[in-house]
């Protein structure tokens, strides 16, 4: 006899906790950690921790303490390999946005030299601002057409919903429910639910913002196909408030100019993946895979992007399918 849906998800959390299936910084060897597939493992566990929330279940808490060390402990590892398993993704679930999206948010903290609490708010508020809608979620990333106005309505209600969904569960740290409900404002006026000006919305929503149209720009979707990295902010980096451009700044030095796992065109010709940020410079490490006539080399070719020959000259798209397994460049 199968068990209820709720049934079966709540035995599963038990489960989880009394296993530790969602292991600490203190569990895991360093070594062991491979961002590639560690990331998108999380996606069940997101999924549980979703139902323990709603159900008001009394280890949410400390579900969520564990998912937010594993992710910070992921991206600790090996930074670098994180970006680009988010870059690489071939993930389909909508869960891998608010997973990818606390990534980012935990680079961003770091950069931004966040306390610990606003640290814990943002990446609280990136994981939780579509709790209440998720599941639509998959209906609009297959859709292809415009919005009925019943789905209007359903999406610029879930910030709100969202938010009082968190409260309603115990979760009531003024600067995440903030950002939740309004991670959906925009700078100009025109985002939802309540067309906020640029002064009225928090910096944590707005970084909030950043993270979710980033990731969800660079991701394939039905009605579109993926922008480059650089590009998908595009309407924040026309913004002149120096706010927003702060933001923005320290958004883009924690992926770096050419993210991880991203391709560039060098000055030769040749198209390379960016393999490494480098700390005090734009300029990332790159390896090449692609000739200037388009032909993949057997292996990856190291190039030194501070030679002239080498020079990246813009983002691009592999022209081929790579002869190498990419997660392979990142260890």
């Amino acid at each position: 006899m199968s068990l209820p849906p709720a049934t079966s998800s709540i035995l599963r959390i038990k489960f989880l906790i009394s296993r530790r299936l969602v292991p600490t910084m203190t569990q895991v060897a360093k070594k062991t950690i491979d961002p590639f597939t560690q990331l998108d493992g999380l996606i069940p566990v997101l999924s549980d921790l979703y139902t323990a929330i709603k159900s008001k279940h009394e280890k949410a808490a400390l579900m969520m303490d564990k998912l937010m060390g594993t992710i910070a402990t992921i991206t600790d590892a090996n930074p670098d390999a994180a970006l680009a398993a988010i870059h690489l993704s071939k993930q389909t679930s909508p869960l891998k946005q608010p997973i990818y999206c606390a990534v980012i948010s935990h680079l961003f903290a770091q950069q931004q030299q966040l306390d610990e609490h606003r640290t814990r708010a943002l990446m609280q508020a990136v994981l939780f601002c579509n709790i209440t809608f998720y599941e639509f979620q998959v209906l609009l990333n297959r859709m292809d057409g415009k919005l009925t106005e019943a789905q209007r309505i359903k999406l610029e209600k879930h910030p709100l919903q969202s938010a009082t969904l968190m409260e309603a569960a115990g979760f009531m740290d003024p600067h995440m429910i903030k950002a939740i409900r309004q991670h959906h404002e925009r700078p100009d006026g025109s985002g939802y639910p309540n067309h906020l000006p640029s002064k009225d919305i928090s910096d944590l929503a707005l970084v909030v913002s950043m993270c979710e149209v980033y990731t969800a720009r660079i991701d394939n979707r039905a009605h579109r196909k993926p922008v480059l990295a650089r590009e998908a902010l595009a309407h924040f980096q026309n913004d002149e408030d120096p706010r927003i451009k702060g933001l923005l700044l320290n958004f883009a030095k924690s992926i770096g100019i050419y993210p991880p796992g991203t391709w560039v065109k060098l000055a030769n010709g040749e198209t390379a993946i960016v393999v490494k940020r480098q700390k005090n410079s734009p300029i990332p490490l790159v390896r090449a895979l692609f000739d200037a006539n388009r032909i993949p080399y057997m292996g990856p070719v190291r190039r030194d992007t501070t030679n002239s020959d080498y020079k990246v000259i813009g983002a691009t798209s592999p022209p081929a399918r790579p002869s190498v397994e990419l997660s392979a460049l990142f260890d």
